[in-house]
């Protein structure tokens, strides 16, 4: 594709600079003198992280949270995400297509590169290599199973071989010929790629996990199989993939404030599976800016979004350690005056990474145990089974709540409570739209903790916003220049665009 293929070098705010890919176009880079030794492949095996640096932080992760129904834009909201947060984007309005097809490119290299050089290596660097590999395979999945979540429709298994996947590219193959590049997949065919890739990645990734980890180990691997299996609503490899990381207690959930604020301010946490590691001059780009200081100089607080009331009153907010987290209180500095409101403080930036003022960076906390819990509680509930779906919905809760006691729940009202725990306990980290979807449930209002400072209160298309589980827009549109650089998907455009 050739929109696709431009963008293999670069997303904005990232640098390959490790391996030199910025030196050449997306045509003329030496494939052939590219990759030769084990050290050229750590090279690009080190450029897959440097992606999720980008691709789980900032806009990322931030504007699908707009979409959904846990944020309101404030009274002198500069129209970031505006399009989004209104239910009024269209093809034009972008999106996150070409990020993930970089990656996706980076790893068709290193994996064809890879296995036709291996008998080339040494037993020792064959071993290294493999790992390499496994890398490329989990980070390939990795990348698809976020473009099927936000271009396609949720997964449904008697549907799927119908229903529009996204366009699988597994060879690196840059070419200017339109004609070459490829048409969407069916949704079957795009999780099948998805799930062979995961067991590749298991194969040749044996490194145990460890906590915090910024390389991916045997654990990563096992998470996003849950994940996956999840969304697939294939809930028996959901649970045999998450079970063994939850029961293991290898990622024991943090059980004081102190504990939780230091894994989102500082980005350390026992219970963090995949992290990857930022370093100074590689860091991804700032996830919190829009939600405590637009201005970016930190010496006020300014946001773009604010936290609905209704997400608020979703936690015991005396006993509830994720509060104080992810939230904060402070007097706003609006033109229209400086209320008193609670503001997320869940991104506030980790001060290793701060030059003078925060720049509203925190590592992305790709896999953690949190969501392995809630997936079992979910995947259980779903194969009817009641009890251990309220056991692990329980064990979270307890480790979260001060004083928690333990409840019972059943039926559509333990459906529910498992829903509520994945917004409080997820809470800004990019899920809550793509939960909407799969739930099939549509969103209904946004109501603002003081309406006089929210932009368009009232109005239909901000704090009254209702729309149902059939609206073509939980379906992101492929951008147009994408439409437009590949004939083969002229007519495979999402429904409404």
């Amino acid at each position: 594709m050739k929109k696709i293929l431009y963008t293999l070098i670069g997303i904005t705010g990232l640098s390959l600079a490790s391996c030199d890919m910025d030196k050449y176009p997306y045509d003329k880079i030496p494939t052939d003198e590219a990759l030769q030794t084990v050290s050229d492949f750590k090279n690009f095996r080190n450029g897959f992280y440097e992606y999720t640096q980008v691709l789980f932080t900032g806009d990322y992760v931030i504007q699908p949270e707009v979409q959904a129904d846990g944020l309101n834009a404030v009274i002198d909201f500069t129209n970031t995400y505006g399009a989004w947060y209104r239910w009024q984007h269209t093809a034009e309005s972008g999106g996150q297509w070409s990020g993930f097809y970089a990656l996706i490119s980076n790893c068709n290299l290193v994996l064809e590169k890879g296995v036709s050089l291996m008998h080339t290596f040494s037993d020792a660097d064959q071993i290294t290599l493999k790992h390499y590999l496994g890398e490329a395979y989990f980070m390939r999945a990795l990348a698809y199973e976020e473009l099927a979540i936000r271009f396609c429709k949720p997964y449904n298994a008697s549907t799927a071989a119908n229903d529009l996947g996204v366009a699988l590219v597994t060879k690196y193959a840059p070419s200017s010929q339109s004609s070459t590049y490829p048409a969407r997949s069916s949704l079957a065919k795009t999780y099948e790629l998805i799930t062979a890739d995961l067991d590749s990645a298991a194969k040749y990734i044996t490194t145990p996990g460890t906590q915090n980890s910024g390389y991916l180990t045997e654990d990563a691997v096992a998470a996003l199989k849950a994940r996956v299996a999840l969304q697939m609503k294939d809930y028996t490899a959901a649970i045999n993939a998450a079970q063994p990381l939850v029961d293991g207690d290898k990622y024991p959930l943090v059980t004081t404030a102190a504990a939780m604020r230091d894994m989102w301010t500082n980005d350390k946490s026992t219970e963090v599976i995949f992290q990857p590691i930022f370093i100074s001059g590689q860091l991804g780009s700032a996830t919190g800016t829009v939600l405590i200081d637009k201005s970016g100089s930190n010496t006020k607080v300014n946001p773009d979004f604010l936290p609905t009331k209704t997400v608020l009153d979703l936690y015991d907010q005396t006993n509830d350690l994720r509060f104080a987290a992810y939230f904060k209180k402070g007097s706003m500095n609006f033109s229209s005056g400086s209320p008193q409101l609670y503001y997320c403080s869940k991104y506030p930036g980790n001060p290793l990474y701060c030059t003078g003022n925060t720049q509203f960076i925190n590592a992305p906390k790709i896999l953690r145990i949190a969501e392995m819990y809630l997936i079992l509680a979910e995947a259980y509930k779903e194969s009817n089974d009641e009890t251990n779906a309220l056991s692990y919905l329980n064990a979270l809760r307890s480790k979260r709540i001060a004083g928690y006691t333990d409840q019972t729940y059943s039926g559509t009202a333990l459906t529910n409570e498992i829903r509520k725990e994945r917004q409080r306990e997820l809470y800004m980290e990019g899920y809550r739209l793509w939960d909407l979807k799969r739930y099939g449930i549509g969103l209904s209002g946004r109501t603002p903790q003081d309406g006089t400072y929210v932009y368009q209160n009232g109005g239909a298309n901000s704090t009254e916003i209702s729309k149902e589980a059939s609206d073509f827009r939980f379906v992101w549109p492929i951008p147009t220049h994408e439409i437009n650089a590949n004939p083969q998907m002229k007519d495979q455009q999402n429904e409404g665009y």
